[in-house]
């Protein structure tokens, strides 16, 4: 039998503990499927897409075009995440940087904030470069 004291153990933690959630496979199986439409939608959007670029001489291969063509891509599914019901990152941005104008009940449009998105992106950089600082000094 083992021993169950503590004397002489100094890094264990005892608990209760809250129990675990338990995940169904049907609601396992319900996401995974979720997953598989919201990756087909945002391909049939893209592709498309990338291809009419293509035809009108985009240069499709350069690096900038796919990181752009990469955020339109999060944009979309996370269009779709919010529609099934989840939780996606861009969601948050896109309602700070976006704003739903009114003129009249038939004129409804979506007012992008490009001030705030300059903000937002010098406030990364400056991120990103602590980051590399930090990094450099080890």
């Amino acid at each position: 039998m083992a021993d169950d004291s503590t004397k002489g153990v100094d890094n264990v933690i005892r608990g209760p503990w809250r129990t675990t959630k338990t995940i169904t496979k049907a609601k396992s199986e319900k996401v995974a499927i979720d997953m598989l439409f919201v990756e087909d939608m945002a391909e049939s959007v893209m592709i498309p897409m990338i291809q009419s670029f293509n035809e009108n001489g985009l240069d499709i291969k350069n690096d900038t075009f796919v990181q752009e063509v990469g955020f339109m891509n999060e944009v979309v599914k996370s269009l779709v995440f919010r529609h099934l019901g989840y939780k996606h990152p861009m969601q948050d941005l896109i309602k700070n940087v976006m704003t739903v104008k009114t003129e009249t009940a038939e004129d409804v449009y979506a007012a992008f904030d490009g001030e705030l998105v300059e903000q937002i992106s010098k406030a990364a950089d400056a991120v990103i470069k602590k980051g590399d600082d930090d990094a450099g000094k080890d």
